[in-house]
């Protein structure tokens, strides 16, 4: 145990990073002095880890049988990681949507877990953090918390709104957060989506232009920490230009320096000038013009060091020449960029050495045994200090900065509340009117023409009556279009399912044909989430199949006279596919649907596309990245244009 003097000097300093002065002490314990340091090294590491604890069995062993998975989500803080918690000091957890069901749960549980935290012998509070971007990354129970679409709905309202859904969402989204007990955000998402084929970044990004980025990104920034929600800036130095995802490969960037400057690296540089994130999230990239030095994976490979291990870049890069001075943290070092490389212990040891102060998620603990493996990579890490692979120095500045991030963000008062009073609180604060009002703002002010309408097709709906056939990819997102729609208009609505949607179209027609598209499909840090209605509920087509079902089915529709609409309610890309098959191509950037009131399924997006659908005039958002022309014509006109 530590010396009771030596643990009161940490409380007293306010940060693990007091190395001289407990050095000192340490000597002055004598023959213990070895084992206490190792201890106090211990604790280091521990502060500079965050964990995530999405499931856990605790009566349950891996087996050849379940092959390590485990799908009991914690939404209750087991003994056995309260105990661990306790046991380690580990600094911070990361929750998910599968942790999250309730308003009341959530309270629960963060508070369970700042408890385990204070029974620790450091006493240290947790860094609790979430992604919550905003649009496809969104964690809390949408039927309690007001959801706002994503970063690319906010770059479609810039060219007439400026920052202000960039400022205004963020600053709710931190009100909510901060009722419910978290004090770190993992956003805004700053990466530049420069290539249409992106599959991990595409709609969470503002826009295809940097300066558009930097912009909306510090609004949102400013907002989330003035309401005392540490901001992370993601993905350094920029995941923008990639065609792989990061979850399941290692991306690379093939920019020249000049390149790297002028893109992928201006948001940030301006964000820190700016707004001062509080935290900098690291990519799992391969970037040569940033550093070209090579490392040995797993199998013995020779590969380009990823951005997350590269000293270069988070050292002499992000610190010395961009002057960043806030919290460094990994990208989690479970995702295959890294775990297809390295082992979990060596990983940490060198993001440790690049310069990163906390390793997001390195392990998955999902059973009891897992937990001696957190014990296994700090005493790894202590190693690494003690063989001098890992400067002590360097520790203690980096749990100064991690010290000054928990004094500046973590609320003490939540913390002391009683759960009654954090409810009541909450409850004040969800209940907020403007915040469903800013979500119906923001996505109908994102709603966009992505090509000019053919002539005479506005407005697409007559209010009167007809009849509406809707493709939709998923029951849910068939479902909230039929009531967005019946909302609007008196015409019947029959939804389509794209298995069958040719067959029916031979058998019936309509005066208008909907197709709505849910393309790429949804990448790896969006799944999980069991409030996410748009998920498929059965086995998806294959994507060459499903664009011939839209194409037959426009083409089926344009020859009987029915107006053809095509809305792309992810990627807006994709539209250049289908541009001569439909008189008019709305962009969403959303597609989110929840059960609401009386159990129908609702969402601001499908309302603002409906509104758009019965109007004359074209809906106002601007399209923040290019949409190639199948015809060469001039697509609408895109943010950075005006």
């Amino acid at each position: 145990m530590m010396p009771t003097r030596l643990l009161n000097l940490l409380r007293r300093s306010g940060a693990l990073a007091t190395a001289v002065a407990l050095m000192g002490s340490i000597s002055a314990c004598g023959s213990d002095g070895s084992e206490q340091r190792a201890q106090l090294l211990r604790d280091k590491i521990a502060q500079k880890i965050m964990l995530d604890i999405r499931y856990f069995c605790p009566d349950q062993q891996r087996t050849e049988e379940n092959r390590g998975h485990c799908a009991e989500p914690v939404t209750e803080l087991p003994g056995a990681l309260a105990r661990m918690i306790s046991d380690t000091g580990v600094g911070g957890v990361i929750l998910f949507a599968d942790n999250l069901e309730s308003v009341d749960q959530i309270i629960g549980l963060n508070s369970d877990l700042q408890a385990a935290a204070a029974a620790s012998h450091l006493g240290s509070p947790l860094l609790i953090g979430i992604d919550q971007e905003g649009g496809r990354v969104h964690r809390l129970p949408r039927a309690e918390v007001v959801a706002f679409a994503g970063n690319m709905a906010i770059g479609a309202t810039f060219p007439l709104h400026g920052d202000r859904f960039a400022g205004e969402t963020a600053a709710a989204m931190a009100e909510q957060l901060r009722a419910l007990g978290f004090n770190v955000n993992f956003a805004p998402t700053l990466d530049v989506n420069s290539n249409p084929e992106n599959p991990v970044i595409n709609v969470r990004s503002y826009s295809e232009k940097p300066e558009v980025v930097a912009e909306l990104g510090i609004a949102a920034i400013r907002a989330f920490q003035e309401q005392q929600v540490a901001a992370t800036v993601k993905h350094f130095p920029g995941h923008g230009d990639t065609s792989v995802d990061s979850h399941t490969g290692l991306p690379r960037v093939d920019r020249s320096l000049e390149q790297a400057r002028a893109m992928d690296l201006l948001p940030f540089s301006r964000a820190f000038d700016q707004a001062q994130p509080a935290l900098t999230m690291t990519a799992h990239i391969q970037y040569p013009a940033l550093d070209d030095t090579t490392l040995v994976s797993l199998d013995g490979e020779e590969i380009v060091v990823p951005a997350t291990l590269s000293r270069r870049i988070l050292t002499d890069l992000l610190r010395d020449d961009m002057g960043y001075e806030g919290v460094i943290v990994t990208d989690s070092l479970g995702m295959a960029g890294i775990s297809d490389y390295f082992s979990v212990e060596d990983a940490v040891v060198k993001t440790f050495a690049a310069g990163a102060d906390i390793a997001l998620m390195p392990l998955k603990i999902r059973f009891p045994e897992d937990i001696a493996r957190l014990d296994q990579i700090i005493d790894r890490a202590v190693e690494a200090v003690l063989e001098g692979e890992l400067s002590e120095a360097e520790i203690d500045a980096s749990l100064a900065r991690i010290e000054s991030l928990k004094q500046r963000y973590i609320d003490s008062q939540w913390i002391a509340a009683s759960e009654n009073e954090k409810r009541k609180k909450a409850e004040q604060v969800l209940a907020d009117p403007q915040h469903a009002r800013l979500a119906d703002e923001l996505a109908s002010a994102a709603v966009s023409a992505i090509y000019p309408p053919a002539e005479g097709v506005l407005p697409v709906l007559d209010k009167k009556g007809g009849k509406i056939q809707v493709i939709a990819p998923a029951p849910a997102v068939g479902e909230a279009f039929r009531l967005s729609l019946e909302g609007v208009t008196n015409a019947a609505v029959e939804v389509l399912d794209p298995h069958t949607a040719l067959e029916r179209l031979q058998a019936t027609s309509g005066d208008v044909l909907i197709v709505a598209s849910i393309v790429p499909g949804e990448s790896a840090v969006e799944l999980g989430g069991m409030e996410d209605l748009g998920r498929l509920q059965r086995p998806p087509m294959a994507l060459d199949d499903l664009y011939e079902t839209y194409r037959k089915s426009l083409a089926i529709a344009r020859e009987r006279g029915q107006k053809t609409v095509f809305v792309s309610m992810r990627s807006p890309y994709e539209a250049a596919r289908f541009q001569r098959l439909a008189d008019l191509h709305l962009a969403s950037f959303d597609y989110k649907a929840y059960i609401g009131t009386g159990d129908l399924l609702q969402g601001p997006i499908y309302r603002a596309l409906a509104s758009a659908l019965v109007s004359d005039a074209l809906p106002t958002g601007r399209l923040p990245v290019t949409v190639e022309s199948e015809e060469q014509e001039t697509p609408m006109e895109t943010a950075a244009g005006g």
